[in-house]
């Protein structure tokens, strides 16, 4: 498979704030492959991390707006990366940036370019058995068997999708509380992904 086109259509439907059917394709793409272990990424979320990623986004705003907050300046928006899990399969953790401005999906460069950033790092716990898989999978190389080179790629769409379902059902809940971080958007994605979803 192309798996650049792949991700294309998969984005595509991101775009669309539907990520239940960017899931949807990833998994039935990955369940036709045969047997692998990168499989038990299937039928599995993140959202049991939704309380604590809303005390981290609620943490990580105020911390944000203080030092953003000037004159002529507030906070806008908020970025969250995941690290790059692929290759670093010992710690799964999210990054948190700030930003004084707002723009959209197309043109994705302006992310680098944030007015703050936290030192506290979110870690993502209850996929350790699949940072073992990929930790496995480069320790010994197999990226030389293309069924499992795929599996690999596609099981990291999971985890990137997972990640983004994770943000869209804590922000429905923050909407609900009223959580100042619910009243900016919220961007996220992994680290060297195009697949970024907005919360607003």
């Amino acid at each position: 498979m192309d798996l650049y086109i792949f991700e294309e259509e998969v984005n595509e439907f991101i775009k669309k704030d539907n990520l239940d059917k960017a899931i949807e394709i990833t998994e039935s793409e990955l369940k036709k492959l045969p047997s692998n272990s990168f499989q038990i990424v299937l039928n599995r979320n993140l959202l049991h991390l939704k309380a604590r990623l809303n005390e981290y986004l609620n943490e990580f705003y105020k911390e944000s707006k203080s030092d953003i907050e000037g004159i002529d300046k507030t906070i806008k928006a908020i970025y969250c990366e995941m690290n790059g899990f692929t290759i670093n399969y010992d710690l799964w953790f999210l990054s948190g940036f700030g930003f004084s401005f707002c723009n959209d999906l197309e043109d994705l460069d302006w992310l680098g370019d944030y007015d703050s950033y936290t030192e506290n790092l979110f870690e993502i716990t209850g996929f350790e058995d699949l940072q073992n898989v990929y930790k496995d999978y480069m320790q010994n190389e197999k990226w030389e068997d293309e069924n499992l080179e795929i599996a690999s790629e596609l099981c990291a769409i999971l985890i990137t999708l997972r990640l983004e379902e994770l943000f869209r059902e804590t922000y429905k809940e923050s909407t609900r509380n009223n959580d100042l971080w619910s009243e900016i958007p919220v961007f996220v994605t992994s680290h060297d992904s195009e697949l970024v979803y907005r919360t607003q």
